[in-house]
């Protein structure tokens, strides 16, 4: 027996070792149904690790998600459980479920990992440092896959078992960009509505304009009451994704996407139905407010603004956001006052200075303006 016989053979024995040793492990793999931890280094720029758990059999024929829910989590290991449970009750199946870990210091991690391991649709985002809500929101977008998108905070809860199944068989019947709903005020008790125009399908501009507008008594600057087409939520991270990379806020950042998202839907659909329970912590940033920061985050969105909607088809929404800003500071006038901080009033100054130089107003608006200013200037 030559060489290249005995080689062949012996190829031969090898490759049906490895075969049968791979069906036998197959075989395991299958009968307990293993899953396997992938983690997957996304991005240097953004210096985050994906981490995601499924079942062996269950990835090959993994089914796109209707709805991806993206949860931004710090330090909130107390209210995951409740906030996930609500969320893998649901009847709608088809879902991902994106926890974004804002380099938690508590268990929140280990919690969410676990999770994970009995549940394929858990994909777990941990950032390697603290970068704030807006960054979280924005990557959790980039993460998701689903058609249609919904922010949940981690301390609150979604309401009923089918509140998914119904939103979405809502969005695609009418085919709505932004479903907005009502939520549960849990420390009130009460079903709040924060949408002038139910049962109204709005198109643009009314549907833009109708969130700035003076009449309505309702102001809905929240994003995580409401279902939002993904390609919608894109076009808003486009606006503005340089900024999300360069600052960390932590106030108002809710105001930003909930404002972009109503300016490049197409329709939104406002529906006299609670989905969503909304509970009041103490831990939270909305009972820790500074007010340096929230002004300097406040006037900082302002900018932003002026840089989206610089040119001359858009001023009619620079207009809207400025008489907003002014409307802000107005009711906090006498609080900003007492911060004595001469660089964010003459931030304020500056900018409204520019606003009566380049745009046409009503008079009533330039007279508040004017009074705003001076108040400040006067102290």
């Amino acid at each position: 027996m030559n060489n290249k016989i005995k080689l062949f053979i012996k190829n031969k024995i090898n490759f049906y070792f490895y075969y049968i040793k791979f069906c036998f492990v197959f075989l395991f793999l299958v009968i307990n149904n293993t899953k396997i931890e992938i983690k997957i280094k996304k991005n240097k720029d953004d210096s985050l690790l994906i981490f995601k758990t499924f079942p062996f059999l269950t990835y090959k024929n993994k089914v796109k998600p209707k709805i991806s829910i993206f949860i931004p989590i710090y330090n909130k290991e107390k209210y995951i459980y409740r906030c996930f449970q609500s969320i893998q009750e649901q009847t709608l199946k088809e879902i991902e479920i994106i926890a974004v870990n804002d380099h938690s210091n508590d268990d929140s991690l280990k919690i969410l990992m676990d999770l994970a391991k009995n549940d394929n649709r858990i994909k777990i985002v941990n950032n390697d440092k603290n970068k704030g809500l807006l960054y979280s929101r924005a990557i959790g977008i980039l993460s998701s896959s689903g058609q249609y998108l919904m922010n949940l905070d981690s301390d609150d809860e979604l309401k009923g078992y089918n509140s998914l199944k119904y939103l979405y068989n809502k969005a695609i019947r009418y085919n709505i960009d932004i479903i907005n709903f009502c939520f549960i005020d849990k420390k009130q008790n009460k079903k709040i509505n924060n949408c002038n125009h139910l049962n109204i399908i709005q198109k643009q501009p009314e549907l833009f304009f109708s969130i700035f507008n003076k009449k309505d008594k309702i102001k809905d600057f929240s994003v995580w009451n409401k279902l939002i087409k993904r390609e919608t939520f894109l076009k808003a991270y486009e606006a503005f994704k340089k900024e999300i990379y360069n600052w960390k806020w932590n106030y108002f950042e809710d105001d930003i996407w909930s404002i972009l998202v109503n300016r490049f839907a197409n329709s939104k659909l406002c529906i006299n139905r609670a989905f969503y329970i909304y509970n009041y912590n103490n831990d939270s940033l909305m009972n820790k407010r500074f007010g340096l920061i929230e002004f300097q985050n406040l006037l900082y969105r302002h900018e932003m603004y002026k840089k989206i909607f610089s040119n001359k088809e858009n001023e009619k929404f620079l207009i809207t956001e400025y008489i907003f800003l002014l409307n802000r500071l107005q009711s906090q006038v006498n609080y900003l006052l007492l911060l004595k901080n001469p660089k964010i009033n003459n931030q304020i100054i500056n900018n409204f200075r520019y606003f009566l130089k380049y745009y046409n107003c009503s008079s009533e608006t330039r007279n508040n303006i004017i009074n705003l200013t001076n108040s400040i200037i006067n102290r």
